[in-house]
């Protein structure tokens, strides 16, 4: 019975809510958090404008009839979201709905909720029920947040949130008002704590298949199947070969053109690609070319053959060797057209992707049938082999290459003597492969210059040759390029890679962003234990995730490193200054009897006795008196004037308040001036 009778307690109905700024305040936090939503699209756009109309309209019939609500209503809203929550578990138990199709129809079923709700709105705790529901519903936009846009949302619902609360407090507590000290207090300790807490959150990891998700952009179909596009920032467009009067003179879009020519010299810009979330930072591989001819590299192994599965697709192994690997998820979000390759972090094993068919190459390159623009999403489940440097020293297990394959991979198009005769000298004491191209790198690191501003190829001349025996300036393609030769003239199978580096790590978002200038060269060795493993020259990829707090703190370093020193202290002394002198004009006494009190108080907490809270001046003033010791009654004769200005209305002239302010003064100076005496070992003068 106790249960019964608790059950009934609960639900018993509260008193009307009559604020119309708290209902105001609700229905905001709401409709932001409905369009939040759709700024994802989570929610389609008649859904939302719908979903915004009906909260709106029922807010507006709850509060009509907050006062004696319908019964029919209740049970209409009862009805109907049971009715939601039977659709959304036919939707998430359907046969052919997957573990990443649940957030749209949770939204939904949110949405759906607060629009049903939205009805039977009588009492205040209705009101905070909707508030806590659309809290909901923006932690599910924020999931699928990929950039700061967002928190345009979330400070719009912030805000109405802080709003609904103050109203509600009021409401609570009969108009009771709140301090805006108080309140700015609190809102400062909740930032504070909350830094706190962000700044020791360990770094993120992608939840295995929860975070991979398939969408078509702004594309289209490509003229010619497996076919790399994406030329001109056309995603559709097929890729051209480089020439110096292209926008970008590298060829395709930033030099994905299925060949790699390094006489060209690249004007690749900044501009914001994709964003990538991913379980660990990784190069992001695009191209890989096996045949090179003293100035462009190709690939022999480059036939793509089409997969016609239904996504996600499961991709052949290209890797032969003996060691297994660690799943790596990615998930690449399109911002802007870009090349019509897949790109992965090593060894490609299942890809999920917004179309019937992809071509995949013998060398592990992906190509889309259709031009990845604006909007498209796409994930990637790789196997990473990734040794340590102690492994790969010790490398000597089987799983070698073929004798053909092993030959391509040693191919040269003549005999480079003096690159040769480099290597075998910068490697003579080296034991493993792993030495060699750590030596090779070094020697490179340390006699060459990385510049994205060299001077053109000479006619007939030979990259490699131009760069190590020549000016020995250039930028990726040329260093990579010219490892790759010397590691092949002394026998070691290497290989040119094209793609990207990871990008800037946003701590906020939990994304890499990749930028145009991110767009990269490097190499990959073959190590029979451990397959093909890159090295790179120029760039250094992290082994993990950054924590946020720790890349947070380092991008605010970062930005401080570029603030000029002077001018950025000057400014901080005056806000110092500044606020000081407000702080002290808000605190300065404003009448003679406050200035003489603040003086007897200052006193007395030199001499180690505070003012009690229901003393009155005078008997504080005689206190002074009796610690001074002297015998006189120095404070209380100021006291008894203040005490009879204060409670008596009687005025002293002008002159003599400012005589008892410096008499007041006086004696602050004299009991301050013992004080310190005594602190430093002293006898406390009278």
């Amino acid at each position: 019975m106790r249960i019964i009778e608790t059950i009934r307690r609960v639900n018993q109905p509260g008193p009307p809510e009559h604020s119309v700024r708290l209902r105001v305040a609700c229905l905001c936090t709401v409709i932001v958090s409905i369009a939040a939503c759709a700024s994802m699209g989570e929610i389609p756009v008649t859904t939302t404008a719908g979903g915004i109309g009906l909260v709106t309209a029922g807010m507006a019939f709850s509060y009509a009839t907050r006062s004696r609500p319908p019964s029919w209503v209740k049970l209409f809203v009862a009805a109907g979201a049971i009715a939601a929550s039977v659709w959304f578990v036919h939707a998430v138990l359907a046969p052919v709905a997957d573990v990443v199709n649940v957030e749209e129809p949770l939204t939904l079923l949110l949405v759906s909720v607060l629009v049903l709700h939205s009805f039977h709105v009588p009492s205040r705790r209705d009101l905070t029920f909707a508030l806590a529901a659309s809290a909901g519903l923006m932690a599910v936009g924020g999931a699928q947040a990929i950039n700061l846009t967002f928190g345009w949302y979330v400070l719009a619902w912030g805000c109405g949130s802080l709003c609904g609360l103050i109203w509600m407090w009021r409401s609570a507590s009969d108009g009771g008002l709140i301090s805006v000290g108080r309140l700015v207090g609190v809102l400062s300790a909740v930032t504070i704590a909350a830094a706190a807490v962000f700044l020791v959150l360990p770094a993120p990891t992608v939840a295995a298949k929860l975070s991979l998700f398939a969408k078509a952009g702004i594309g289209g179909s490509v003229g010619i199947p497996g076919a790399l596009a994406g030329d001109s920032g056309s995603p559709s467009e097929l890729a051209h070969p480089g020439s110096p009067q292209g926008p970008t003179r590298v060829g395709g879009y930033l030099g994905f053109a299925g060949s790699l020519d390094t006489a060209l010299r690249g004007n690749l810009g900044n501009t914001l690609l994709m964003f990538v979330r991913a379980q660990r930072p990784s190069y992001w591989v695009g191209e890989t070319f096996n045949s090179w001819n003293g100035q462009s590299w190709t690939a022999t192994n480059a036939q793509a053959h089409p997969l016609r599965e239904q996504s996600p697709f499961m991709l052949p192994f290209s890797e032969q060797s003996t060691a297994s690997g660690q799943t790596d998820l990615q998930t690449f979000y399109v911002v802007s057209s870009t090349a019509n390759l897949v790109f992965h972090a090593q060894s490609a094993a299942e890809l999920w992707f917004p179309a019937s068919r992809i071509f995949f190459s013998e060398d592990g390159t992906i190509i889309s049938p259709i031009g990845l623009g604006k909007g498209a999403i796409y994930s990637v489940e790789s196997q990473v082999i990734a040794p340590t440097s102690e492994q790969l020293r010790n490398d000597a297990r089987g799983g070698s290459l073929s004798p053909s394959t092993e030959k391509t991979y040693l191919q040269l198009p003549h005999p480079y003597p003096r690159v040769q005769a480099l290597a075998r000298s910068v490697t003579a004491h080296d034991g493993s492969t792993y030495a060699r191209v750590e030596s090779l790198i070094d020697w490179i690191g340390s006699h060459t210059h990385y510049s994205v501003h060299i001077p053109p190829l000479p006619a007939g001349a030979d990259t490699v040759d131009e760069f190590l025996f020549g000016n020995r300036v250039g930028f990726c393609e040329q260093i990579s390029t010219s490892l790759a030769v010397m590691l092949r003239s002394i026998g070691i199978p290497a290989r040119e890679v094209v793609g990207y580096v990871p990008g800037s790590y946003n701590p906020i978002t939990d994304l890499y962003e990749v930028r145009a200038d991110d767009a990269h060269a490097w190499v990959q060795v073959w190590f029979p234990g451990f397959g093909w493993q890159s090295f790179d020259p120029t760039a250094v990829v992290p082994l993990s995730n950054p924590a946020p707090g720790s890349a947070a703190l380092h991008d605010v370093a970062a930005a401080l490193g570029h603030v000029p020193p002077v001018p950025s202290s000057a400014v901080l002394l005056g806000a110092l200054a500044t606020a000081g002198l407000v702080h002290r004009r808000r605190t300065r006494p404003r009448t003679w009897v406050e200035r003489v009190a603040r003086s007897a108080e200052r006193a007395g907490r030199h001499a180690g006795r505070h003012r009690r809270p229901h003393e009155t001046f005078v008997e504080y003033a005689t206190t002074l008196d009796t610690l001074a010791g002297d015998g006189s009654s120095a404070w209380r004769q100021l006291a008894i004037p203040v005490q009879a200005s204060a409670y008596g209305g009687n005025e002293p002239t002008l002159a003599t308040q400012r005589l008892l302010v410096t008499q007041a003064n006086h004696l602050r100076r004299r009991v301050t001036h013992r004080a310190r005496r005594w602190h430093r070992g002293g006898s406390p003068a009278p």
